[in-house]
């Protein structure tokens, strides 16, 4: 049947070129990584049949997107296109038929190309129009750039809640939970205490931000010292990825605080209780919880700093200035708040600390994982940007 078929797609040929109106080949533009499984699939299980029946009738263009002119041609397809999901591997045919991934091009490849190769045989067939590849090296780069900068976003937010649950803030929190607890602040007196420690802890984090964007894009006039600092971030978060998971397999195997390796140091953790037992006592609470949330952010920082500055750096990187970095700016700190605002409306509504505890504590391993994956995906995204 193969054969029939090839000898039928030879004589309709035959008899077009006999009409010096010989068709072009159907274009097939294949992009690839190296190595990855479903591409293995597709060489394997349908490059063969496809060269068997159409060899003739095609030209496949192989592109391995490790390469990085080859990536800037998937960008460009996938703009052109409006194709929104990454697949290790995808075929286009005639510059408009797309099938992402190996189930596509499985199931649908070999019968469009037929289709393709038919339609080419109709009167008045249109050529395919080809897809816009920029030849300028920096245009090349800025067009991948561009879509990459696209995550900068939905990062900023997911950093600055997991800011938010990071074991630091958590374990920091319960205790100042526990402290009004027993100090028998409830009820509006909670609140008296929770609106101002929010706001100060708001207010500072993003001045120590703002701070630290200025230093950043200050390094932008000089490009050794940024790339350093951009090197030296992305080796620092794949340490932070190795200790995060690190933190979570040796406290799921113990349970104990002492084997989590990414925390506070002992001295700033005593500093902070002191520090929060004076703004307690007292006799001003508003002016006690603004003292004490300033102080405390500042001293949390140490800690949270881990992904604060990264993600700085990445709003840096991503081309992000003026107004519009002050407004991601905002938004990472208050997706920090989110976290901190919920426990305090629960606390309001009768969330016991005994509960707060024991949920942080079976968390810990939940949040550390989500820290490493973090520390990877940003450490990529700094690299790539």
């Amino acid at each position: 049947m193969k054969s029939l078929c090839r000898n039928v797609f030879a004589i309709l040929a035959c008899s077009c070129l006999s009409a010096n109106a010989a068709p072009p080949p159907v274009t097939i533009d294949y992009f690839y990584q190296a190595g990855c499984a479903d591409c293995q699939r597709v060489k394997t299980q349908v490059l063969p049949e496809l060269n068997e029946r159409f060899e003739e009738f095609i030209i496949l263009n192989r592109y391995d997107v490790n390469i990085l002119s080859n990536t800037v041609r998937l960008v460009a397809y996938q703009e052109a296109l409006q194709i929104r999901k990454n697949e290790p591997v995808m075929m286009v045919v005639d510059f408009r038929h797309v099938f992402n991934g190996f189930d596509a091009i499985k199931t649908g490849l070999l019968a469009r190309v037929d289709q393709c190769v038919a339609e080419r045989l109709v009167p008045g067939w249109q050529v395919p129009e080809h897809i816009a590849i920029p030849q300028r090296t920096q245009a090349c780069e800025s067009l991948a750039e561009e879509r990459l900068r696209r995550f900068a976003l939905p990062a900023v937010l997911a950093a600055g809640f997991t800011d938010g649950i990071n074991p630091c803030a958590i374990g920091t929190l319960v205790f100042f939970m526990s402290l009004l607890s027993v100090s028998g602040v409830k009820g509006r007196r909670l609140l008296l205490v929770g609106i101002p420690f929010c706001i100060a802890s708001f207010v500072t984090y993003t001045a120590i931000g703002f701070g630290l964007m200025r230093f950043i894009h200050s390094c932008e006039g000089f490009p050794l010292v940024r790339k350093a600092v951009e090197a030296a971030m992305v080796l620092l978060l794949g340490i932070f990825a190795i200790l995060s998971f690190l933190d979570a397999w040796r406290y799921g195997r113990s349970g104990n605080a002492k084997d989590v390796t990414l925390q506070l140091p002992k001295g700033i953790k005593e500093r902070i209780h002191s520090i929060m037992r004076s703004g307690i006592r007292g006799g001003n609470l508003i002016l006690g919880a603004l003292v004490v949330g300033a102080l405390v952010t500042v001293m949390e920082s140490v800690c949270t700093g881990q992904v604060y500055v990264p993600t700085l750096v990445l709003v840096a990187k991503s081309g992000q200035s003026g107004t519009k970095a002050l407004g991601y700016l905002l938004l990472y700190n208050l997706m920090f708040l989110v976290p901190l605002v919920t426990v305090f409306i629960l606390t309001y509504l009768g969330l016991k600390t005994v509960t707060l505890l024991n949920w942080s504590k079976r968390n810990v391993v939940f949040s550390k994982v989500l820290m490493g994956a973090f520390f990877v995906a940003m450490a990529v995204l700094i690299a790539l940007l």
